[in-house]
Order: structure tokens, then C-alpha cells, then sequence
């Protein structure tokens, strides 16, 4: 049977029914669960989701289809689905063995948005973060206002580009945006985006001062040394 698809007067699409043909649940209608092997079918609905994110004018980091299988695979990735239709989704990426964990791709379907898919998602990628790197600073880089409030509602404490993690192959996935230019201008120490962290409970995060021109100073260090000289 095939699944119906009907506008909304808004245009939004709205499902009747699963790609499976079985009727979905009124009760909760979503799974939002961690990804499997077998998801790497779905690769081209998510770039489907991500292309639709970046047309209606969101900040979405590039990644191939070979990056997209890997987080699946790796089982990195959050998957919101509705019956057998992909409608969000969130991933997991570790950097600097392991240090930082940022989460990025966070997009949720029009028609599906305004109904908490979001946050379960949010949610989703901190508890397998925190398992799997339970040392780890989760990190994001945003310039939604919606996931900004998201992360503060979660705990993330908004912080300078200089707490961010120096690794070359982070800041690769901005290259997509259209600040580029100013993020690197700025040494990648200054751009549009809200910075957040989320530090591992128990866990003292070591505060970075921004460097100048000369790339001093490096850290705390520099000035507690001359307060007490």
C-alpha cells in the first residue's frame, strides 16, 4: 500500500500513513532511537532533510555520504522516525582523541517541528555521548535560536571560541557556511554562532583565555604566575 501524502494549509506535508503501509500510533507516533547498520539506507532521505534545512536558510555542516554512512555505522547518529520515514535526526562527532564531542545535523522535518522531536533527539545524542566518551566536553556551535535555547535548557554554558576544540578537521565542517570568510579572518577565535559546552559532571573544565595577535597568553596560568610574582 502506498503511503498518502496530503498538504496542510500551510504546505507542510503531512503522513497518513507509514512507508510500511501499517497504521502509525496517535498515542506517540515517534521512535526516536540510535541508528543501526541496517539505516544506512536511509542516507538519501537524510541528505534529503539536511538539503531542505540549508534551502529554507539554516547553518547545516557539510558532510559527505561517506561521513553521513560512517556515523550510522559507527552508530553515532539519532534518528527520529515515524514509521519507516526518516523525519529527524542528530550525530555524534568525537575530536581530539576523544576530548570534545560535538553535536551537529540537528534537523527536524517541516510538518514534524513544534512537537518535542528536538529535544528527544538532544537528549538521545547526550546519553550516548556520555556513555561512550563519558570524559568528553560536548560541544555546539549554532546559529539557531531554537537549538541556542535547547542547549541552555540542557545545561550547556555558552563560552568563547578560544574553549573550542584547535583541531583543523572541526573547523573543515564550517566551511559550508556563509561566514567562513569571517570565522577565519578571525583565527577561528571569533564568529556568528552561539559556542556552548556541556562539561561531564564532577569534571572542572580548564578555562582558556583568548590569545592576542602574539598568541599569548595561553591559558590562566600566564596570570595567576604574575599575580603572585
Amino acid at each position: 500500500m502506498k503511503r498518502s501524502m496530503s498538504a496542510g494549509g500551510n504546505g507542510e506535508l503531512r503522513s497518513s500513513r507509514s512507508t510500511s503501509g501499517s497504521p502509525v500510533s496517535d498515542a506517540d507516533p515517534y521512535q526516536v532511537r540510535r541508528s543501526r547498520v541496517s539505516d544506512v539506507r536511509h542516507i538519501p532521505r537524510l541528505q534529503e532533510l539536511l538539503f531542505e534545512a540549508w534551502r529554507s536558510g539554516a547553518i547545516v555542516s557539510r558532510r559527505s555520504p561517506a561521513e553521513l554512512e560512517a556515523a550510522i555505522r559507527d552508530r553515532r547518529a539519532v534518528f527520529a522516525m515515524r514509521g519507516e520515514l526518516l523525519i529527524g535526526v542528530g550525530i555524534a562527532h568525537p575530536w581530539q582523541e576523544d576530548r570534545f564531542v560535538s553535536h551537529s545535523e540537528m534537523v527536524v522535518a517541516r510538518g514534524f517541528r513544534q512537537r518535542g522531536l528536538a529535544r528527544r533527539i538532544k537528549s538521545k545524542l547526550i546519553e550516548i555521548s556520555r556513555r561512550r566518551w563519558p570524559g568528553a566536553i560536548i560541544l555546539s556551535l549554532t546559529l539557531s535560536p531554537e537549538i541556542e535555547k535547547l542547549n541552555k535548557s540542557s545545561g550547556y554554558e555558552p563560552v568563547p571560541y578560544c574553549d573550542l576544540p584547535t583541531d583543523p578537521a572541526f573547523w573543515r565542517g564550517c566551511d559550508g557556511c556563509v561566514h567562513y570568510g569571517h570565522l577565519k579572518r578571525n583565527q577561528y577565535q571569533d564568529c556568528h554562532c552561539w559556542a556552548g559546552l556541556l562539561t561531564p559532571p564532577g569534571v572542572e573544565r580548564d578555562r582558556v583565555v583568548p590569545k592576542d595577535a602574539l598568541k599569548r597568553p595561553e591559558n590562566d596560568s600566564f596570570y595567576s604566575k604574575r599575580r603572585l610574582g
